[in-house]
C-alpha cells in the first residue's frame, strides 16, 4: 500500500510539473525532416556535453532605450541564458557608435566607439550570472546591426563578417543608396566549430516587409555562395518574415525546394502581438541532417516591452558530423 501510495504521489507530482512550463513550446521532428513540416512532441533536456543550442532573436530595436532600462535588460539577459549562439537582429544603436565611411553617424562618438548594448549585456548577462559570452556586432547595415553572442567554452567562433551583396551600390550604412542590392540588410555570416568537430556557416538576417519575396529569394543566393566557399553545413537563422501576409503557404521559392530544410513549422507563431505568424525560421542544407537532433523550441515568456518577436533555437550535435 505505501509503495503504491507513493507511485501515485510521483506521478501527480511528475504530471503537474509537465504542466508548469507553458513559456516555451518545442518540438521534435527526427521523424519528419523531409517535409519541412516537423511534428511537435515533448521536448527533453540540453546535453552540454553532446550539442548545442543556437538561438535566433529579434530584440525589436535593441538600442539606448533598452540598454539603459535594468528592468529590461534583466528580461532580456534571462532570456538570452542557456544558449550557446544567439544571433539577434535589430540593434538600433546607429547613433552610438561610429563606423568609418557613415555618413549617418560619423559625429556620434567623436575620438572613439561607444559600447553600450555591449556594456548592458556584460553586466546584465555575464556579470549578473557568473557568464562570460562575447559579443560579435556587424557593420551597420543601412540602419541597422546584427549581433552574434556565443559561449567560447562551446563554440569557437573562426571568423565573422557581413556578405557581399553584387548589388550594392555606394555605402551599406547609406540611408538612401542608389540600390540595395539583392537585400536591403544582407546576412551576417560567423563560421564557427565546436571540440566536438562540427564545423559550420551561420548566417542571420532580417528581410524587408516590403519586398520580402525578392529577398527570401536572394537568400537561397547567399546560402550558396557560404556552401561554396568550402563548408557544407550552412544554418539560416533569423526574422525572415516568412509567414502570413509575406509569405503565403506553398508559395514557390528557392528556399522551399530541395536541399533545404525548415525547422519551424508554419503552425507555430513566433510573434509576441496577437497575430500567429511562423516570421521567425531555423533554415539549413541536407548537409546539416545529420547534425541536427530534431529537437528545437520557442521561447514564449516575452513581455511586449521587451520586442515583438519570441525566441526561437534548434539543437545540434557536436560530434557527429562526417563533413
Amino acid at each position: 500500500m505505501r509503495k503504491a501510495t507513493l507511485s501515485l504521489l510521483l506521478a501527480l507530482l511528475l504530471l503537474v510539473s509537465g504542466c508548469t512550463s507553458q513559456n516555451h513550446t518545442s518540438g521534435d521532428n527526427g521523424a519528419s525532416l523531409g517535409d519541412g513540416h516537423p511534428a511537435a512532441v515533448e521536448n527533453t533536456s540540453h546535453d552540454a556535453n553532446g550539442t548545442i543550442r543556437i538561438a535566433s532573436w529579434n530584440i525589436e530595436n535593441f538600442g539606448k532605450t533598452k540598454a539603459t532600462d535594468p528592468v529590461r535588460m534583466a528580461k532580456i539577459a534571462e532570456t538570452l541564458m542557456g544558449y550557446d549562439i544567439i544571433a539577434v537582429q535589430e540593434i538600433s544603436n546607429v547613433r552610438e557608435e561610429s563606423d568609418p565611411g557613415c555618413p549617418r553617424n560619423e559625429d556620434a562618438c567623436p575620438g572613439s566607439r561607444c559600447h553600450l548594448i555591449r556594456n548592458a549585456l556584460e553586466k546584465y548577462l555575464n556579470q549578473a550570472h557568473g557568464l562570460h559570452y562575447r559579443f560579435v556586432f556587424s557593420p551597420q547595415v543601412k540602419d541597422e546591426r546584427y549581433l552574434f553572442i556565443y559561449n567560447p567554452d562551446t563554440v569557437t567562433l573562426e571568423d565573422a563578417r557581413l556578405m557581399e551583396d553584387p548589388g550594392d551600390v555606394g555605402p551599406i550604412c547609406g540611408s538612401h543608396p542608389e540600390s540595395t542590392g539583392m537585400m536591403v540588410r544582407q546576412p551576417f555570416e560567423g563560421r564557427f566549430r565546436t571540440p566536438g568537430g562540427f564545423d559550420f556557416v551561420l548566417l542571420t538576417a532580417h528581410t524587408s516587409p516590403s519586398r520580402n519575396i525578392e529577398e527570401l529569394q536572394a537568400l537561397d543566393y547567399f546560402c550558396r555562395q557560404a556552401e561554396s566557399e568550402g563548408e557544407p553545413d550552412v544554418i539560416l537563422v533569423g526574422d525572415l518574415n516568412a509567414d502570413c501576409n509575406y509569405l503565403r503557404e506553398g508559395e514557390d521559392i528557392a528556399l522551399r525546394g530541395p536541399g533545404y530544410i525548415w525547422v519551424i513549422p508554419d503552425s507555430t507563431d513566433t510573434t509576441v502581438s496577437r497575430t500567429d505568424c511562423a516570421y521567425d525560421r531555423v533554415i539549413f542544407r541536407e548537409a546539416t541532417k545529420e547534425d541536427f537532433t530534431g529537437k528545437w523550441g520557442v521561447v514564449t515568456d516575452i513581455p511586449d516591452n521587451v520586442s515583438d518577436h519570441y525566441l526561437i533555437w534548434a539543437e545540434f550535435w557536436t560530434g557527429r558530423d562526417s563533413d
